[in-house]
């Protein structure tokens, strides 16, 4: 019984660590957001068309946030990149 109390203590202290990981990578995805949103509207202004690879990079990007939201609230066990494929 205190072996497997044990087993589930480390897996949740692991997965808190994960949780930490996913939580810096969103704060760090955000401010590349912010940049890549400052380079569209530039884009904009100087081309008159939007630049297609950020365009295309927005659904990429809100499928892994989702993701990523999702197991940080353990609403999901599914780990996203890095642990699975893109």
């Amino acid at each position: 019984m205190a072996n497997s109390t044990r087993l589930q203590r480390k897996d949740i202290l692991i997965r808190g660590l994960q949780m930490l990981l996913f939580g810096f990578f969103i704060n760090l995805g955000l401010t590349i957001i912010g940049f890549l949103a400052l380079v569209q509207f530039f884009w904009l202004l100087i081309n008159r068309e939007k630049n297609l690879f950020i365009a295309n990079l927005a659904s990429d990007l809100r499928d892994w946030f989702g993701q990523a939201i999702q197991f940080i609230l353990v609403a999901s066990d599914y780990k996203p990149f890095p642990w699975s494929k893109i």
